[in-house]
């Protein structure tokens, strides 16, 4: 492999170096990805690195598998063994091995954050509070911050101050929640980092098991990364394990989220014999994009000093545009987007819309309906939180946890089963009382007279039980592709009929359709996978992970358009007091306003070729206030002017400080302590099956194939075991000649 042709100077240095402890400074477009894994690449080609004790993080499931697919292309014979993983897919990976130490099985059902707002809302109410009292929010607010600062309520010390009246409730509602999540055997997003950390610390077997699992770690975007991850690589981290972060400071904008910008900044404290690695060099965009990006980033202090440059063409100039009014903004932007399709050519999904918040989309979105414009917005209802496929899933999640009330809950009357709000919550109070779930009460209720049910209500349960029973059983004999099983019992419970009824029911059922398609393609990639894990592994989807290519224009926010890229982007709105964002601003000072400055570095270098940036006049009657152009306009050396001409100064602009890297000694992390990852069977080898066919089984025996269901299942005659429906992939199955 000759990586002297593939990559520049900068890149070469990155991916060849022989330290241990590697930071690189990769601004954005200065291919981050390709450092990343030709680094993989060559730790397995050129230093004979184990594939299975490489361990690679990354920011979004999207890029696993960009990373995945690129890394096969270099490594066909190794990169099977790889693990290439998300934060939070990595510790489910890891839990779904461990979790056991806590009591808690191997099927644990993750909850999303619908879920759990639901369950707040549902603990709160038995504590006697609405489901619209301000508590609620509070409450949210309050378990997220805990959960940051990885406190369960055992840890929780409570303020004096009277500003924080509310916690003693809030603390409650927190205590009722982990109790009721626990019973269910349920783990929110927070929960699967802070058990791993809560294993890897307490369990020293465990800890070093793990650490001797592992040689290599490499993290992308680790400029995002927060305490709770940090702490969980360095309990991964044996002193001889190497670290390779690749990240960029100026691109942090995930502080609200517990992202710590200081990590990455401050690394060489941890490690003093750490190598930094600036990549400058930019393969997106134009040099005019990348000079405005330039000059509006140099205005943040916390930082460390680069300069983008590309050896792209110049490109034309940023266009910006003032309108009147929100109205005229949005209107001016279809105009513009019509008039790239018809006079320049250009097509719907080359464009993007990105912009700071989601408000902001009705305007734009009324503009294109009006000149007829195709459109999708991201970041707003994600497939997998689509009411049909919720529901589905929750049948999913009820045959490996008949402790998630949650799910009972949702189908208990999906179909119509004539159960109402009364008789459900007489339901909780007796399962309550008897100390079940909801699932097993009815379940194991044999003597009626012993329960203020009526018959009309356990007897649809007590059928609907038996469907999902029969299923379970099924899918643990592991004769059958369980995707086939599955489809089968949401029929049989009448799930398509009922769907069927419904006004929009054709599109719904399309969607249930994509999700067993869904599922089956999961299935074809990962034929050793077991149910749980692809349920588990589904609940960590983000909204990038979502997007696909079609005709149409491309709308998100600022964060949600992190690590993409377009020909054409237009990022609006570009109003102080919408961005930068005035609750920002108010709440976290000069430092909100650095992040903010960031998330628009951010949306100007998603443009490849051209960049629009504007902005409305009028009054605004959500930030209450007139509208200016956004600071960040004449920051990034563009000329801000009003619709009759007249330019905009901002007050107050800062000389920009740059932040120099603080390498001194230590740090409050400490690592302790190599057998390889368990390697997993992938396939058998067999790229298509004929009809006809034998089949050689090694559980189920000699079968004939009887039909091919699409390119991945096949429907088998077993002579003792009869008929069933399995994955032509698997490794449990080869042929056995003609019939």
């Amino acid at each position: 492999m000759n990586f002297d042709l593939d990559l520049n100077e900068k890149q070469l240095e990155a991916v060849t170096t022989s330290s241990q402890h590697v930071r690189i400074i990769a601004g954005a477009g200065s291919g981050k990805t390709r450092v990343l894994t030709y680094r993989i690449a060559y730790l397995v080609s050129a230093l004979s690195v184990p594939p299975w004790k490489i361990l690679a993080i990354t920011f979004t499931n999207k890029v696993a598998k960009e990373m995945k697919e690129r890394i096969a292309k270099l490594l066909p014979n190794d990169s099977k063994d790889l693990i290439i993983r998300t934060f939070h897919s990595f510790a489910a990976y890891f839990l779904r091995q461990e979790i056991g130490v806590l009591g808690f099985p191997r099927t644990f059902t993750i909850i999303d954050e619908e879920d759990q707002l639901k369950l707040i809302k549902d603990v709160s109410v038995e504590l006697g509070y609405r489901k619209s009292d301000e508590i609620i929010k509070k409450a949210v607010s309050f378990i997220s911050r805990c959960k940051l600062k990885e406190e369960y309520p055992s840890d929780v010390k409570l303020s004096s101050y009277e500003h924080f009246a509310n916690e003693k409730e809030c603390l409650k509602i927190y205590e009722a929640y982990e109790s009721h999540k626990d019973k269910m055997f349920a783990l929110d997003f927070d929960d699967l980092l802070l058990f791993a950390n809560k294993i890897l610390a307490a369990y020293p077997d465990i800890r070093i098991k793990w650490q001797n699992k592992i040689d290599e770690i490499l993290i992308d975007e680790f400029q995002d990364t927060n305490d709770t991850e940090y702490r969980l690589i360095n309990y991964l981290k044996k002193p001889s394990t190497s670290l390779y972060v690749v990240g960029d400071p100026d691109q942090t904008i995930y502080t609200w989220r517990g992202a710590n910008q200081k990590i990455i900044l401050d690394l060489g404290k941890r490690f003093p014999d750490i190598v930094t690695i600036v990549l400058e060099r930019n393969y997106r965009s134009t040099q005019k994009i990348l000079d405005s990006a330039n000059k509006l980033i140099g205005h943040n202090k916390l930082r460390v000093a680069k300069n983008l440059y590309t050896e792209n063409y110049s490109g034309p100039p940023i266009v910006v545009k003032a309108s009147y009014s929100s109205k005229d903004e949005a209107m001016y932007v279809a105009r513009e987007i019509k008039r790239l399709k018809t006079v320049e050519n250009k097509s719907y999904a080359e464009i993007a819309i990105l912009y700071r918040s989601n408000y902001i989309t009705i305007d734009f979105e009324q503009a294109f309906v009006s000149l007829n414009i195709p459109y999708r917005i991201y970041g707003g209802q994600k497939f997998y939180q689509r009411r049909e496929i919720k529901d589905v899933l929750a049948y999913f999640h009820l045959i490996v946890n008949t402790k998630d009330d949650i799910s009972f809950a949702r189908i208990s009357n999906v179909p119509k089963r004539n159960i109402g709000e009364t008789s459900l919550n007489l339901l909780k109070v007796e399962a309550k009382e008897n100390q079940k779930s909801l699932y097993d009460f009815i379940h194991d209720i044999e003597d009626k007279e012993k329960t203020a049910l009526p018959n009309r209500v356990i007897n649809p349960l007590k059928t609907m039980i038996a469907r999902i029973d029969i299923a379970r059983i099924d899918i643990a004999k592991q004769e059958e592709v369980f995707s086939k099983i599955l489809e089968n019992m949401i029929i049989d419970l009448g799930y398509y009929d009922y769907l069927a009824k419904e006004d929009d029911g054709a599109e719904r059922l399309e969607n249930i359709k994509a999700l067993f398609n869904d599922v089956r393609t999961y299935l074809h990639q990962n034929p050793e996978s077991s149910f749980e894990e692809y349920l588990q592994n589904i609940a960590l989807i983000s909204a990038q992970d979502e997007i696909i290519d079609g005709e149409y224009v491309t709308m998100m926010t600022a964060h949600t358009a992190k690590g993409l890229e377009f020909p054409i982007v237009f990022v609006v709105r570009l109003n102080d007091g919408v961005f930068p964002h005035i609750r920002a601003l108010l709440d976290g000072g000069y430092q909100a306003l650095e992040e903010e400055r960031r998330l628009a570095y951010v949306a100007f270098t998603r443009a490849k070729e051209k960049l629009y940036l504007s902005f409305a006049g009028g009054f605004s009657y959500v930030i209450k206030s007139e509208f200016r152009p956004s600071q960040f306009i004449v920051e990034s050396g563009n000329a801000a002017k009003d619709p009759s001409g007249s330019s905009y100064v901002p007050q107050n602009i800062r000389q920009p400080q740059v932040y120099h890297f603080d390498d001194g000694p230590n740090s409050d992390f400490t690592s302790d302590t190599n057998e390889p990852f368990l390697k997993q069977e992938i396939d058998n080898g067999i790229e298509e099956w004929n009809v006809g066919e034998i089949v050689i089984h090694r559980t189920l025996g000699r079968g004939v194939v009887l039909e091919l269901e699409g390119d991945d299942i096949i429907k088998v005659d077993f002579k003792d075991h009869g008929i069933k429906s399995i994955l032509g992939n698997h490794p449990a199955i080869s042929k056995g000649g003609k019939a």
